[in-house]
C-alpha cells in the first residue's frame, strides 16, 4: 500500500537523481523496472486443471518442499470439480516469479501438541517471519516494496503421520507484480 511518506519519498528521490545528473547510470526507477514485471495478461483463474499443464513455468513441488533462496509460482486453477486448487512450482531466480522464500521456522509448539487453530498458528508465523524479514533483504519491513507471506500448516497437516509444524516465510511484490531476480540483500 501507498502512503504519503513513500510518495513523497519516491518523489524526492526522483528530484534528486535528476538534479544529479551524473554518477551511476543505473536509476531507482530503473532498478525497480527491473525487479518487479507486469505479469501477462494470462488469467490467474484457469478454467481445467488439463489446460494448466502447457502454461505454467517451473518444476511442480509441494510448497512445504521449498527451501530457503527458492524462487516459486502458484497458480490457481478450477479442479474436475469446479474448485478452486492451487498448483505451486519452484523456479530460477532469474525467471518471473511470485515470490522466494526467505526462512523456515518450526513452530515452537511440542510435539503431539494439539492443532492450535489458524488465527493461532497465523499470528506466531507473523511474528517469526517478520524478525527474519531485515536479516534477509536487507531493508527494514516497513521501508521496503516487498511484503511478507506465509506457508503455514492446515490442521490435517499438523496432526498427520509427519506433525508438520513448519512455516515458511516468503517475500513478494506489494503491488502483487512478478519478480525478476533474487531478493537477498537487495535493500529495495
Amino acid at each position: 500500500m501507498l502512503t504519503i511518506g513513500r510518495i513523497w519519498t519516491s518523489l524526492v528521490l526522483v528530484l534528486a537523481i535528476a538534479v544529479a545528473g551524473c554518477g551511476d547510470d543505473e536509476s531507482e526507477e530503473t532498478l525497480l523496472d527491473e525487479v518487479f514485471v507486469v505479469p501477462t495478461a494470462e488469467p490467474d483463474l484457469l478454467p481445467a486443471e488439463e489446460d494448466l499443464r502447457d502454461r505454467f513455468e517451473g518444476t511442480v513441488t509441494d510448497p512445504f518442499d521449498l527451501l530457503v533462496g527458492t524462487c516459486f509460482n502458484q497458480y490457481t486453477y478450477l479442479d474436475r470439480n469446479d474448485l478452486p486448487a492451487q498448483l505451486t512450482t519452484a523456479i530460477g531466480c532469474t525467471r518471473p516469479h511470485n515470490g522466494q522464500v526467505y526462512a523456515i521456522l518450526n513452530h515452537d509448539a511440542p510435539p503431539g501438541a494439539p492443532y492450535p487453530g489458524e488465527e493461532a498458528v497465523n499470528s506466531w508465523g507473523v511474528l517469526q517471519c517478520y524478525d527474519q524479514f531485515e536479516p534477509f533483504v536487507g531493508l527494514v519491513y516497513e521501508k521496503s516494496e516487498l511484503d511478507i507471506g506465509m506457508i503455514t500448516p492446515s490442521r490435517t497437516d499438523w496432526e498427520g503421520d509427519d506433525d508438520l509444524r513448519r512455516i515458511s516465510c516468503y517475500v513478494f511484490s506489494r503491488e502483487r507484480l512478478l519478480i525478476v531476480g533474487t531478493m537477498a540483500g537487495i535493500a529495495l
